[in-house]
């Protein structure tokens, strides 16, 4: 039998939990990318639970608004962020993104609620953006050809690649995750994730 106070806790968090329902306060919800005039997003409610985006080559996310329903109280929201990098080699012009072998992923990074709703997207850190775990020759080998077959051209180039960085190699981020959260009373709780592909064209 479970102890008295857990069932307390129970009941109570259900009360708290029926008293938020889900998202139904949050009206728009729009995301922007690089100097655009017009969202690379733009969804009222109901929101899915997760959004793949892919803005143009150079334009980062830079900005979440959202727009609440002033007819109710206002909900404390947030934005959690997370950069994602991969590896890429480059022949003289074309260049092989292996954005499905390893990556160097950073920590979740949250933006408090502002209080206008405009939540502003931070760049990577140099740090974040040039990270990478260390490889051996054989596991890109064996990345490139899992991409290309067997392509000697690329062979050629990832042999001349010591570590990441190095050779005909750069490491870029490839991916931004963006998680928008509500605090319900007790605890946060997810609303939606974006999962937003960045091109590594350099």
């Amino acid at each position: 039998m479970r102890p008295r106070r857990f069932l307390i806790a129970s009941v109570l968090y259900g009360a708290l939990a029926m008293s938020f329902p889900g998202h139904a306060d949050i009206r728009l919800v729009q995301v922007w990318a690089g100097q655009e005039s017009q969202p690379l997003l733009s969804q009222s409610s109901p929101l899915q639970l997760h959004y793949t985006l892919q803005p143009g080559l150079g334009d980062g996310v830079r900005l979440m608004t959202i727009e609440q329903d002033p007819a109710r109280p206002r909900d404390t929201l947030r934005v959690r962020i997370q950069h994602q990098t991969s590896l890429a080699i480059s022949g003289e012009g074309p260049h092989l993104d292996l954005i499905d072998w390893k990556h160097c992923t950073s920590s979740w990074q949250t933006i408090a609620d502002p209080g206008d709703g405009r939540f502003q997207i931070p760049e990577p850190t140099p740090e974040q953006a040039e990270c990478f775990p260390a490889f051996s020759k054989a596991e890109l080998l064996a990345a490139v050809r899992a991409q290309e077959g067997s392509n000697p051209s690329w062979e050629r180039i990832a042999e001349g690649v010591p570590r990441a960085g190095e050779g005909a190699s750069y490491v870029a981020p490839s991916l931004l995750r963006m998680k928008l959260e509500r605090w319900d009373g007790l605890r946060w709780v997810e609303v939606t994730q974006f999962d937003v592909s960045i091109e590594m064209g350099c």
